[in-house]
């Protein structure tokens, strides 16, 4: 089925299609929020654990440039030796390793939430093709990229400019300190660059995953035909919706009559509307009105009243007026206490001398 143009899709997408495309693995993603997470959070673990890297990484120097070995110098001690340095560099630096992993993590889900959709993972022949490369790398999306790409390296190259442009007479200053202080002072100025470095990328990720989202609906956008068609899809085919609608309404107007036995008094417009009233002071407030209907059900209410010799009263305006403001299972409204007051009266007196 051919792309409809994006000149054509005016329409937001509707939930259905927003779970349809979470379930393809169609979502909004972000490079740059899981990169500055893990950057922030390489950024924390060395901090946090500063003082024993740096105890590794002296000690690890001074093995390094002595080179003491106890026993005799062969390939076994060799490789001894270099098993041991592994599983020390493997500690030291399993922290960052994990840090990494669950920030990259993180920063994936907080923009696209938690998705898994095995059709995602599926191959795609046409994707190996050339063609398709070509296609797809000179695409408008592909130029956004671009050029956002060379924006943040501009950015993050000025930033890095301006920071060590103002650290050059310290830079120049370390040629007559001590080794120590000149290597605590270069790691001052690296920590104090990647700092800026990281508060630029934040930003940068914050307005990329804006930016990311609004395109990935945009993207998503449907046509008014298509939102028709989907609408048309759930909601079924207008003769199935409208045969549901009337059975529904059948089943109600019948329990509805199954009431009718149960009513005090019928107030009815002579030939078009008709009202069944029921009125129990022990458990009710007001009168409420068990049925109602016009023209056939209004027919339908008074031979059933017939049968079970209910009054029926001829009441033209205040039949109109009930079967207009209250619905069935609903007592009166206050305005009309006086005059269902009124029938009800008279009912009780006719049962009494009857």
């Amino acid at each position: 089925m051919a792309e409809k143009p994006a000149s054509e899709k005016t329409e937001e997408p509707t939930a259905e299609r927003l779970r349809k495309a979470r379930r393809e693995g169609q979502v909004a993603s972000s490079q740059e929020l899981p990169t500055a997470l893990m950057i922030l959070a390489l950024l924390l673990t060395t901090l946090m654990s500063a003082s024993s890297l740096w105890q590794w990484f002296t000690t690890q120097a001074t093995k390094g440039l002595t080179l003491r070995m106890t026993g005799a110098f062969d390939i076994a001690a060799v490789t001894h030796l270099l098993r041991e340095d592994m599983a020390d560099a493997l500690t030291a630096l399993a922290p960052f390793f994990v840090s990494a992993s669950l920030a990259s993590i993180l920063g994936s889900v907080l923009v696209s939430g938690l998705v898994l959709s095995p059709k995602a993972l599926s191959w795609k022949f046409d994707r190996l093709m050339p063609s398709t490369g070509m296609k797809s790398l000179f695409s408008p999306r592909s130029g956004m990229q671009l050029v956002m790409t060379l924006a943040k390296l501009a950015i993050l190259g000025m930033i890095s400019y301006w920071y060590l442009h103002n650290k050059l007479s310290e830079c120049m200053a370390l040629a007559s300190v001590t080794p120590l202080a000149s290597m605590t002072a270069i790691f001052q100025i690296i920590f104090g660059l990647v700092v800026r470095i990281t508060v630029a990328l934040a930003v940068i990720a914050v307005l990329d995953v804006i930016y990311q989202k609004w395109a990935w609906r945009r993207m998503l956008r449907m046509t008014r035909q298509e939102v028709k068609e989907e609408r048309r899809t759930h909601e079924g085919s207008p003769h199935v919706k409208n045969r549901v609608l009337s059975i529904h309404f059948a089943m109600l107007r019948k329990r509805m009559l199954k009431q009718v036995p149960q009513a005090d008094v019928i107030v009815v417009n002579p030939t078009h509307v008709a009202v069944a009233l029921k009125y129990d002071a022990a458990s009710m407030q007001a009168p409420v009105a068990i049925a109602k209907g016009a023209d056939y059900l209004c027919q339908k209410i008074k031979e059933i009243a017939r049968q079970h010799h209910i009054p029926i009263l001829e009441k033209p305006e205040l039949a109109r007026t009930l079967y207009e403001t209250v619905e069935v299972g609903e007592t009166i409204p206050e305005t009309l206490y006086v005059a269902v007051a009124e029938i009800l009266a008279t009912i009780y007196r006719m049962r009494r001398q009857r």
